[in-house]
């Protein structure tokens, strides 16, 4: 990559992958923000954590685990949890083994909410995006993807566990 005047010098090609992926991502990111916040009041990141809520099933992760799972900082974890805790949504408790920890479980009305946003949240992911897709392309970015973050999908418990994923 050349750098011309401080700034760097891309390839069409190189700018067409680059700042075409950071511009998808937002569109498609805010997008489907702003539906799950008109559809369910939740946002994706509040999405995530309920559905890695969800899929602890009887167990109560600490919030520094649901923090470090969703890449987001404690303190905004529990902003989050205040707002579902307001909403009847989760439960907290202090830590039986460890009086600084807080942990999180989602209430039966939160786990309805949870079921309920996932699904349509996985309908929109596939009109907004993957319809967009040609089987061909889809296994390209599936291909370039997995070189970036190898077991990403495997990892995430919202993934369906169809025997399509490689």
């Amino acid at each position: 990559m050349a750098v011309r005047d401080g700034v760097a010098g891309w390839s069409p090609d190189e700018a067409d992958a680059w700042i075409g992926l950071l511009e998808a991502h937002k569109q498609l990111t805010r997008a489907l923000d702003a539906e799950l916040d008109a559809a369910h009041g939740l946002g994706l990141s509040t999405l995530e954590m309920l559905g890695r809520l969800a899929a602890a099933g009887d167990r109560w992760p600490r919030l520094s685990e649901l923090a470090a799972e969703t890449g987001l900082s404690l303190s905004r974890v529990s902003r989050h949890m205040d707002a579902l805790e307001r909403r009847g949504l989760v439960q907290r408790r202090r830590c039986e083994t460890d009086s600084r920890a807080v942990e999180a479980h989602l209430t039966g009305a939160g786990a309805a909410l949870q079921r309920e946003a996932e699904a349509a949240h996985a309908g929109a992911v596939r009109e907004r995006f993957l319809d967009q897709l040609s089987e061909e392309e889809l296994a390209a970015l599936a291909t370039v993807f997995r070189r970036f973050a190898p077991r990403a999908a495997a990892a995430c418990d919202a993934v369906p566990a169809t025997g399509e994923q490689d």
